[in-house]
C-alpha cells in the first residue's frame, strides 16, 4: 500500500509538472505580445511628438532592421509628408493621418513638384513641422560657395522661380541661416553666426527683389545650434549645412511679436 501511495503521490507530481510548464509558456506568449504592444506605442509616441531629428533616426533604425540598410521601406505619392533623404538614398515618404486637410497642403504640393521637375531631389528637402512648411535649401557647394554668403547663379535661379509660389501663399515667412559645426574664422565671418545670418539675409534680399513683400519676411542665423542631423560625418554636415524658408503656421503666426507692442505708444 505505501509503495502503491507514493506511485499514486508521483504520478501526481509529475502531471503537475506538465501542467505547469503549459501554463508558463501560455505566459511567455503573452509576454512577447506586450512587448510588442510597448513597442509600437512608443512608437506612435514617438511620431506624435513632431520632432523631426528623433523621427527620422527612429525610422533609420527601422529601414536598417527590415531593410539591411537598403532602400526606404515607406513609399508613396502626393498628399504625403515628403522627408528629404541624402541624393544617394530614394525621398522618405511618410503618410499623413487621416483626416483634415492640413495647412498649406497647395504649396507643399507645388513645391514637391518644383522639387521633382527641376531634379532638385538631394538638394532642396522639403518637411513639414508643427511651425510650418520647411523648405531646406543645402548649401554646401550648391547655393553657395564654402565659406561664402554669396548667392550662386543656382541659387537665385529657384529663388526665382518659387518666390511666385510664396507670394501666393499669403504666409509670414522665415528665412533661416544654418552651419554646420567645422568652425570659420575670416575677416569677414569671424564664426559661423555671422555666416548664416548672412546667409539669410541675402536670400531674403532677393526674395524682396523677385516681388515677396518685405513685410512677411524675416531673416535669422542660428550658427550651428540648429543642426538636423548630429555632426558626426561629412555626410550630416552636409545636410546641416543649409538656409531653411519656413512658411510659418497660424499657430506660428500668432507667436510672433508684433510692433508696437499693445499699450506701447510711439512717440
Amino acid at each position: 500500500m505505501a509503495a502503491m501511495t507514493k506511485r499514486k503521490h508521483g504520478g501526481g507530481e509529475g502531471g503537475g509538472g506538465h501542467e505547469t510548464a503549459g501554463m508558463m509558456r501560455w505566459l511567455v506568449t503573452y509576454a512577447d505580445m506586450i512587448t510588442l504592444l510597448l513597442a509600437l506605442f512608443i512608437m506612435l509616441y514617438a511620431i506624435s511628438t513632431l520632432d523631426i531629428q528623433r523621427f527620422k533616426a527612429l525610422v533609420e533604425e527601422f529601414q536598417a532592421l527590415f531593410s539591411g540598410g537598403g532602400t526606404a521601406v515607406m513609399t508613396g505619392g502626393r498628399g504625403m509628408l515628403r522627408l528629404g533623404a541624402p541624393e544617394s538614398q530614394k525621398p522618405l515618404v511618410v503618410p499623413l493621418l487621416p483626416g483634415k486637410k492640413p495647412e498649406m497642403h497647395d504649396e507643399e504640393e507645388t513645391l514637391e513638384r518644383f522639387v521633382e521637375q527641376k531634379k532638385l531631389e538631394g538638394k532642396i528637402l522639403i518637411h513639414r513641422e508643427e511651425r510650418g512648411l520647411v523648405v531646406s535649401m543645402l548649401t554646401d557647394g550648391i547655393f553657395f560657395e564654402r565659406g561664402s554668403a554669396e548667392l550662386s547663379e543656382e541659387a537665385k535661379n529657384v529663388l526665382r522661380q518659387i518666390a511666385p509660389i510664396l507670394k501666393r501663399s499669403g504666409r509670414f515667412i522665415r528665412v533661416e541661416g544654418h552651419t554646420c559645426d567645422l568652425p570659420i574664422h575670416t575677416m569677414r565671418y569671424p564664426s559661423n553666426w555671422e555666416l548664416s545670418v548672412a546667409r539669410a539675409t541675402n536670400v531674403v534680399r532677393y526674395l524682396i527683389l523677385c516681388g515677396v513683400p518685405a513685410n512677411r519676411l524675416s531673416a535669422v542665423g542660428y550658427g550651428e545650434f540648429r543642426p538636423m542631423f548630429q555632426n558626426t560625418n561629412e555626410e550630416n554636415r552636409r545636410l546641416n549645412r543649409r538656409v531653411d524658408i519656413v512658411l510659418l503656421s497660424e499657430s506660428a503666426k500668432k507667436a510672433e511679436p508684433i510692433y508696437p507692442p499693445k499699450g506701447v505708444k510711439i512717440q
